[in-house]
């Protein structure tokens, strides 16, 4: 698994509070369906996050998060692999989630 400390931090606001995850930590985001208005962050260590921020929200508070899909914004930093045939993104701790076929283009051009 790729480490780098020097990464700033992903900060966002959780009611009063300033909350910042190490960006090394996340995986992926994404959308809630239970509630549009949130989002789930899903962490290196397999936890789940629910956060009071859609995935435009998100895009908008860091732009090193690359929309794979409509519904999931990736950390292209620990991609391990994408299984073209499936449009399936395979994170190092064995994670995954899908890519649409518009975005696996520029997806693998970043990844490379």
């Amino acid at each position: 698994m790729q480490t780098n400390n020097s990464e700033k931090p992903f900060t966002y606001k959780d009611y009063s509070n300033t909350v910042n995850i190490n960006f090394m930590n996340i995986n992926y985001f994404e959308s809630n369906s239970t509630n549009s208005h949130s989002s789930i962050l899903n962490t290196v260590s397999n936890q789940q996050l629910r956060l009071n921020y859609n995935l435009r929200d998100i895009e908008k508070l860091d732009n090193r998060f690359f929309r794979a899909h409509r519904s999931y914004l990736v950390n292209l930093k620990q991609i391990d692999h994408v299984d073209l045939r499936k449009r399936i993104i395979y994170f190092y701790n064995g994670d995954s989630c899908s890519v649409s076929k518009l975005h696996l283009r520029h997806l693998l051009r970043l990844i490379d």
